[in-house]
């Protein structure tokens, strides 16, 4: 099979890259006219936008207050698998037990675990 050398804008290739040129400006008439037709003039009421942000590893100020990244690997396995998609906020230990302190807005406020991952109890 040999190689086709023509030139890319040569009567050869006329046929197919007229209608291909005039397909792309059709398309960018049609995207054009969509947009004039849907477009909607944008609200004059401006609202602020509220963002509920955790600040992570924020409670490590207090005595025997820890990150969520400083728990140990059975504890924080035991609360991922007890409080799917919830992550911890920060934990504190209480008597050897990790009281680990769940997001703002969630049904439980701490959950306590065993060092060895066992769940106690929440609160």
């Amino acid at each position: 099979m040999q190689k086709d050398r023509a030139a890319p804008f040569s009567k050869k290739h006329r046929r197919y890259w007229i209608p291909v040129t005039g397909g792309m400006i059709l398309i960018g008439l049609v995207n054009v006219f969509i947009g004039f037709c849907v477009y909607q003039k944008p609200s004059d009421k401006h609202e602020a936008i509220k963002l509920n942000l955790i600040r992570r590893d924020a409670a490590v100020d207090a005595i025997n207050t820890i990150a969520p990244s400083e728990l140990p690997a059975e504890v924080m396995r035991a609360f991922a698998v007890k409080y799917p998609q919830t992550l911890p906020v920060g934990a504190t230990i209480i008597s050897g037990a990790y009281v680990v302190q769940f997001p703002p807005g969630k049904p439980h406020q701490t959950a306590t675990f065993k060092p060895d991952g066992t769940f106690v109890r929440e609160d």
